[in-house]
């Protein structure tokens, strides 16, 4: 509804006020009559006319309603999601601090967050291993699937055979879609068609957000891919198999992993095969998460010429925020250019 609202001077000398009988009028489409501005009595009367009528049209007129209340499990989500609502809303994050999205409990003020929510975005049951049992157990939510997003491109998680290093894939999917700049485009777009159909007077400014990220993550994708390239034929060990989709992306077609699982350490026959690799295959840096160097990463370099590198797959030592995602894709690369380049 579009409100014309007319100023005129009061009893007071360089003051003006809202006639608020010109704005009751215009919204009951009625007559307008001046009123007699020299009587001070009036005027408060008309002040608080317009209050009320204000606090009316905040309730019932769906242009002024609250938007969708949106929540998001983890921060390179959440970066990408509050890229689409801005202007609009601030998504809230539910893992904010140094949580694991795989081994999770929620808090008290955490379950208050999902209950306040009307949309609830995720990567994947699997990633957020915590979802099916809210699924269940919570009402008037909407729990969006990111990794389900049209034009997504999926890959399986991979294990390994017991005496060798030759990936194996599973239908599991593995979760961390977010590695890949073309999927976060994808689920970009997916979560701006979701928000405009649930919020639809806010359609038009969560497409023009979505073609704004859009862009910067293009030019994303083509700087890592520039940055990359005089390395990408390097071979390289990740100590977590979270990264299949940055190697895909990126053409990092020697690239190998210790474990599929941060919480499960590999047997002696592994770690034998995994010595074994580094020799033949003279790879120069193995790529750990944060906080410490796992022990195990001692007992495979010892005595032979290998760099250790941090690497989070979920930029939990990056702020919050629309920039989120953005540093976590550029340190990524630039991590690996730094320690495979020299």
């Amino acid at each position: 509804m579009a409100l014309a609202i007319r100023l005129h001077p009061n009893s007071y000398p360089n003051q003006s006020v809202i006639d608020p009988q010109f704005l009751i009028c215009k919204l009951c489409n009625t007559e307008y009559n001046r009123p007699p501005y020299h009587k001070p009595m009036l005027v408060r009367i008309y002040h608080t006319l317009a209050g009320t009528c204000l606090l009316l049209i905040a309730v019932f007129n769906p242009t002024y309603a609250d938007s969708t209340h949106v929540l998001v499990s983890i921060k390179p989500l959440h970066s990408l999601i509050s890229h689409i609502t801005e202007g609009i809303s601030t998504p809230a994050l539910l893992l904010s601090q140094q949580q694991s999205a795989h081994h999770f409990q929620l808090r008290p003020s955490q379950k208050r967050m999902i209950n306040q929510a009307d949309v609830f975005f995720y990567s994947s049951d699997n990633i957020e291993g915590f979802v099916p049992a809210l699924k269940d157990s919570t009402d008037n939510i909407a729990f969006i699937q990111l990794a389900n997003a049209p034009g997504i491109k999926t890959l399986p998680t991979r294990s390994l055979h017991t005496h060798g290093n030759t990936p194996q894939t599973h239908s599991v999917i593995d979760g961390h879609i977010w590695l890949s700049v073309e999927n976060a485009i994808q689920l970009s777009r997916y979560a701006a068609d979701i928000l405009s159909r649930r919020d639809p007077q806010n359609a038009t400014l969560y497409q023009k957000n979505l073609a704004d990220l859009t862009l910067k993550l293009k030019k994303l994708h083509k700087d890592n891919l520039e940055l990359l390239n005089s390395i990408k034929d390097e071979p390289l060990l990740f100590y977590h198999d979270a990264y299949q989709y940055f190697e895909m992306e990126n053409k990092l077609s020697h690239a190998h992993f210790i474990t599929t699982s941060p919480e499960h350490a590999p047997g002696i026959k592994r770690i034998k095969a995994l010595r074994q690799l580094i020799k033949t295959t003279h790879i120069k840096c193995i790529f750990y998460e944060p906080p410490n160097i796992p022990p195990l990463l001692n007992t495979l370099a010892e005595d032979l010429p290998v760099k250790f590198a941090v690497l989070d797959p979920a930029g939990s030592q990056i702020g919050a925020g629309k920039r989120h995602y953005f540093e976590l894709m550029q340190q990524t690369a630039q991590t690996l250019y730094n320690c495979l380049k020299n």
